[in-house]
């Protein structure tokens, strides 16, 4: 759309490509109601669009502000792993270099990790214990059956449970 000389196909890719960095609402929807306007768009590339702005808060900056995301609207998680595996890794390297290096790293990243999942596992684990569901299942159920159904016991102990009377 931004090649050749036709100025009005010009603008509308720039107003397209634009659009994810619009300071607010009323600007984000101007734009993109004159984008859809367009007689430059065939009707896929506006069903395309209309789709996607139904997901406008992932992506549309005006919008992202409402949700919660620690100050971090950008990929610099991904572009961390990718800095990371070009040290390792050159255009040459094969698939199977790769593999290898993804590998290593994950083991590494893991390893780093391993006391705090550790922690998360013995929180669920006592949380599990504290349980009047779990001990109420424990008179008939095996530890493993238990274990199998550990997440959704954690679920269920979400909800609280009354009795009055005969009933719950």
């Amino acid at each position: 759309m931004n090649k050749g000389k036709n100025q009005d196909k010009q603008n509308l890719y720039r107003r397209i490509v634009e659009l994810p960095f619009s300071q607010t609402k009323e600007d984000f929807d101007y734009d993109f109601n004159k984008i859809k306007e367009s007689e430059l768009l065939s009707n896929d590339q506006k069903t395309y669009l209309e789709n996607k702005s139904k997901e406008k808060q992932r992506w549309a900056k005006c919008y992202m502000k409402e949700l919660f995301c620690s100050g971090m609207c950008t990929t610099s998680r991904i572009e961390s792993k990718h800095r990371l595996f070009k040290r390792f890794l050159k255009s040459s390297s094969q698939l199977t270099e790769f593999f290898a290096v993804l590998k290593d790293l994950e083991t590494l990243e893991i390893f780093r990790f391993r006391d705090e999942i550790q922690s998360l596992t013995k929180k669920e684990n006592q949380r599990l214990e504290k349980s009047a569901l779990l001990k109420f299942f424990m008179k008939d159920y095996s530890s493993y059956a238990i274990s199998k159904m550990k997440e959704e016991l954690l679920q269920s102990t979400n909800y609280k449970v009354f009795k009055q009377g005969q009933k719950w």
